[in-house]
């Protein structure tokens, strides 16, 4: 994966850590073949507003709506 970080701010820590849309894609699907969902079931579990897991609802947050998988 490549990447990499500007600062956004004043403040040393801060980081913004800029991926290629493919590198994102790979991440999102490495992400929900962890948790053993496919996109449409997490989806669904968005819409119904019922997540297996925490885990679950952090990917939504994450990457609801921005990919097509």
């Amino acid at each position: 994966m490549t990447f990499s970080e500007h600062a956004t701010t004043d403040h040393d820590d801060d980081a913004v850590i800029v991926m290629s849309a493919d590198d994102f894609q790979h991440a999102a699907q490495r992400a929900l073949d962890e948790l053993g969902l496919t996109y449409a079931e997490l989806e669904e579990q968005a819409h119904d507003g019922d997540f297996t897991s925490s885990q679950a609802h952090a990917l939504w947050v994450s990457i609801g709506g921005t990919v097509d998988l």
